[in-house]
């Protein structure tokens, strides 16, 4: 009887223990509770202001830099945004005259905003006077200055000085580019110099030409185009046939890239002299035998020229070869080029001229990395492949992109050549990126992931293979993992 009341006591003082243990654990579920609920009502509070107002003012007015066309629209989005519209100078440093017709008012105002921030002015033809003078009382702060086919406006700048500027583009559009002569001794910043809508030849004026006529010596600078000592990038775009320069007379000491893109640029070609050249850009859609002696003798003017732009589009089968041919030896020390599709045989086809490399792009001993726009794979020839057989080790770096019309074709290459061709491209070269190129799944069976770039359209819409198939064709088939395929996909 005593043994059975003792254990009864035991197990209700066991009882009751565990009952206090129970409580005080349920104390503490309750206080876990409560301070979880408080994280989730902070994350709450946080999760309801859009992601955008979480970043820094300054952050954000980067971002409004990108869209300043829409900053009125986008000041009534909120006070903040306003604030900081309003206070980022640069977001108002952007003035087209043609947006503030009969608005002075308004200009100032915005002038006010942009502070003491380089301006970039557009002035257009027929500007109101009273806008015009408005912009040109802050002319020590104009950095990019566009001028359109205004011999007014260009007359209206004359008494002004301009130690900011370092980029001028001028519409001619029929106008000589001598009446910008009396501009060029007070822009002492002038870097960049654009033309276009070039129409006829540059007068020379009295004193230049009887220079340049009784100069018995070499001839020096060609005076009175624009200011040759201070350019370090020059566009010329128009109609240039009747340019006669005499040889060597252009002399930029400091220009490093030119681009022209007109008619016949022979006599400039022949008439510079830019020992620091080293970015040139060439295009035109005219017949261009004509231009094809500026290349012919010495070619030290262009010796150091890194980067080519290879655009030009000439009708004729037979210019276009000789064409490729003299860019090849006027510019022996390329690295970079961009070429069009339609150069592709020109370049790597054999040259039977006495003298000359094998093809004409051998001439270019030091070219690093190849762009070739509007590539179509049907136009590729052998020539182009054993080329690129023969520098395998040289770590070539290949680009190929094709055009929309190509990029959406929905038949892919059936020949077993075609079909391995990218296979060869990437054990050749360093590295391949495609963009916008057509794929079939045989093409990838076997390619390694270690260098490949895809940049490709909507696969699913031309008939071509699926990106999770692509994937899966990698891991299949690769001899890396799949993973290391860097396949980057973006629509038209």
């Amino acid at each position: 009887m005593n043994s059975e009341l003792l254990d009864a006591r035991a197990k209700l003082a066991h009882l009751k223990r565990r009952e206090s243990e129970l409580v005080e654990e349920l104390l503490d579920v309750h206080k876990a509770i409560a301070a979880q609920t408080l994280v989730i009502d902070e994350l709450i509070k946080a999760s309801a202001v859009p992601p955008i107002n979480r970043l820094p003012n300054e952050l954000l007015g980067k971002i409004f830099l990108l869209i300043r066309s829409e900053r009125e629209k986008l000041a009534y989005v909120s006070r903040r945004w306003r604030d900081v519209i309003f206070d980022t100078p640069s977001i108002w440093s952007e003035i087209n005259l043609s947006c503030y017709g009969g608005c002075p008012e308004l200009l100032k105002l915005h002038l006010e905003r942009s502070r003491q921030t380089p301006l970039t002015v557009s002035l257009d033809v027929d500007q109101p006077q009273s806008e015009l003078d408005v912009v040109l009382l802050h002319a020590n702060r104009i950095r990019v200055l566009r001028i359109f086919s205004s011999p007014y406006i260009i007359g209206r700048l004359a008494p002004f000085t301009f130690p900011a500027l370092e980029f001028l583009l001028v519409d001619l559009h029929s106008l000589f580019p001598d009446l910008l002569l009396p501009l060029y001794s007070r822009t002492p910043a002038l870097k960049c110099l654009r033309f276009q809508g070039l129409c006829g030849q540059p007068l020379l004026s009295g004193r230049a030409a009887t220079q340049l006529s009784s100069s018995t010596g070499p001839r020096s600078t060609y005076p009175n185009i624009f200011p040759t000592q201070s350019l370090t990038h020059l566009s010329l775009d128009g109609v240039m046939d009747c340019w006669t320069l005499p040889p060597d007379s252009v002399h930029l000491p400091v220009l490093e890239s030119l681009k022209l893109r007109n008619n016949c640029p022979m006599s400039f070609l022949a008439a510079i002299v830019a020992p620091k050249l080293e970015e040139f850009e060439f295009s035109m859609d005219f017949d261009l035998v004509s231009v094809l002696g500026a290349f012919d003798g010495s070619t030290s003017t262009f010796d150091n020229v890194r980067h080519i732009d290879f655009a030009a589009s000439p009708s004729e089968k037979v210019v276009r070869y000789g064409l490729a041919q003299k860019f090849c030896y006027a510019f022996p020390g390329v690295r970079h080029a961009k070429i069009h599709m339609q150069y592709l045989h020109p370049l790597f086809s054999t040259c039977q001229a006495v003298g000359h490399p094998h093809t004409p792009i051998d001439n270019w001993t030091h070219l690093e990395t190849l762009e070739i726009q509007d590539f179509d794979v049907d136009k590729v020839d052998e020539d182009f492949v054993n080329w690129l057989k023969k520098r395998k080790d040289l770590g070539f770096h290949l680009k190929l992109i094709c055009g929309r019309r190509t990029a959406n074709h929905s038949s892919v290459m059936p020949d077993a050549f075609k079909a391995g061709l990218y296979q060869t491209f990437q054990e050749c070269c360093a590295s391949v990126e495609l963009c916008c190129v057509p794929v079939s799944s045989p093409m990838y069976l076997s390619v390694s992931a270690n260098s490949l770039q895809l940049f490709t359209s909507p696969l699913r819409q031309s008939n071509q293979v699926d990106p999770t198939d692509l994937v899966a064709l990698a891991r299949r088939y690769s001899t890396e993992p799949a993973d290391l395929l860097r396949a980057q996909l973006w629509t038209l």
